[in-house]
C-alpha cells in the first residue's frame, strides 16, 4: 500500500488524491486559500491547474514539483500530484458547533 503525502500550511492541510473530481472546474487562478482576516493568501507557484467542486472544495494538479507561498508562513516544496486542500476546522463545545479555522 502506497500512502498518500500529506502537507501541513498554516490552517491548510493539502492531501495527495488519486484524481481530480470529474465533477469540478478549473479556475484561472493559482490561490487556494484566502486569510479571512489579513487578506494574505496561499499561492501556488509552479506549473499547477486549480480546480474546485461544486461544493467549493479546491483541488489542484501540479504538473511539476511546486511550492506554496503566504506572507506568514514558510514556503512549503510540493511533490508532483493532485491534492485536495482541507481547511483545518474546530469545535466549540459551548456553542455545540464545528466551523473552519479563520486564518
Amino acid at each position: 500500500m502506497i500512502w498518500p503525502k500529506i502537507y501541513r500550511h498554516g490552517d491548510l492541510t493539502i492531501k495527495q488524491v488519486s484524481k481530480i473530481p470529474e465533477s469540478a472546474t478549473q479556475l484561472s487562478t493559482n490561490i487556494i486559500a484566502f486569510g479571512e482576516k489579513t487578506g494574505h493568501n496561499h499561492q501556488l507557484v509552479g506549473q499547477v491547474q486549480v480546480y474546485e467542486t461544486p461544493d467549493k472544495q479546491i483541488h489542484f494538479e501540479a504538473n511539476q514539483d511546486v511550492i506554496v507561498k503566504h506572507q506568514e508562513h514558510n514556503t512549503l516544496k510540493i511533490a508532483k500530484g493532485n491534492y485536495v486542500v482541507i481547511h483545518e476546522r474546530e469545535y466549540d463545545p459551548f456553542k455545540g458547533i464545528e466551523q473552519e479555522v479563520i486564518d
